[in-house]
């Protein structure tokens, strides 16, 4: 009758057999250490590589954005678009006179926007609505990836502009 208690001897035995020798054992006993180590870097949704709490980023408040046609652009496609790591949060206040009927964030990995690389619309995680109100439109990275952001905003009557182009009156045809 075999013992069900664990016995390290035996074990360590059987894993130098498995293995092909002690040195084997203690490389492999090494990298599992690691991994389970490793396992403490873990927070409830991934891995913790960057900072992305509130505390740690508050709102950067950017206010060179315009607004043209009752829609806030917060720089041209040309750029310089606002510089996105993860975690990062802006307020940015829209002068649009109401609570903004649509918003639309714009990504790039490069400054410079549709002058020297592309744009594409942002979706998931990679900027978060915060709040919003008449006033302003606060939004956060929720990744840890690097970007650089384009975002239009716009008021009631309006629609989201088409990239590169200009905003667009929702009763034109």
């Amino acid at each position: 009758m075999k013992s069900s208690v664990f016995s390290a001897s035996r074990w360590c035995k059987r894993l130098r057999l498995w293995t092909g020798g002690e040195r084997r054992a203690g490389a492999l006993l090494s990298v599992a250490a690691l991994a389970f180590g490793a396992a403490g870097c873990l927070t409830d949704i991934g891995p913790a590589t960057c900072d992305r709490s509130a505390e740690g980023n508050p709102p950067v408040l950017y206010t060179q954005g315009t607004v043209e046609s009752g829609v806030y652009m917060s720089s041209p496609w040309t750029g310089p678009l606002l510089y996105w790591p993860g975690g990062m949060r802006y307020r940015l206040p829209h002068a649009l006179g109401g609570v903004p009927r649509w918003w639309q964030a714009y990504l790039a990995f490069d400054e410079r926007g549709t002058t020297s690389a592309t744009l594409a619309p942002a979706s998931g995680d990679q900027v978060q609505l915060v709040s919003e109100d008449a006033e302003s439109l606060v939004l956060v990275n929720g990744t840890c990836s690097e970007y650089w952001l384009l975002l239009a905003a716009g008021a009631p009557g309006t629609n989201p502009p088409p990239v590169g182009g200009e905003p667009v009156d929702a009763g034109s045809d």
